[in-house]
């Protein structure tokens, strides 16, 4: 199907919620304006919005955003709580990204954990 609309996307998730889904994100990091997804739970639709990060490096986004929703949930976060926190940790690993051999590279799984590591060194040369 293809998705011209924020009306289409949300028929489209309605119609997924039918088929036998309790709930469905729709990714919208293909379309133009702010990178804007929906999040469906079966009763009520949330937008989740993030400024669009500019880049390449958009291999893998997707299978980040799902295994980033199932990991918060296995944290013991609510659903919808889970897909915001999901969405703001890929939003932070695009802005993170950098170009790895030659295409789209991928998202910056570990970029939390980088940035952690730069301020121990630096705090290590500050001793």
């Amino acid at each position: 199907m293809k998705l011209r609309s924020a009306n289409d996307i949300e028929k489209t998730a309605q119609m997924i919620v039918e088929m036998g889904a309790s709930c469905v994100v729709i990714k919208g990091g293909h379309r133009s304006g702010p990178a804007a997804d929906l999040f469906y739970d079966g009763k009520r639709f949330t937008v989740l919005k993030a400024p669009r990060i500019r880049t390449k490096n958009t291999h893998g986004t997707g299978c980040t955003l799902s295994a980033a929703i199932a990991a918060y949930l296995a944290q013991g976060e609510t659903l919808d709580q889970a897909v915001k926190l999901a969405k703001n940790y890929i939003t932070e690993a695009l802005r993170q990204s950098f170009a790895v051999g030659h295409g789209h590279s991928p998202v910056h799984h570990f970029h939390r954990f980088w940035r952690l590591a730069r301020t121990q060194r630096k705090r290590q040369v500050e001793i």
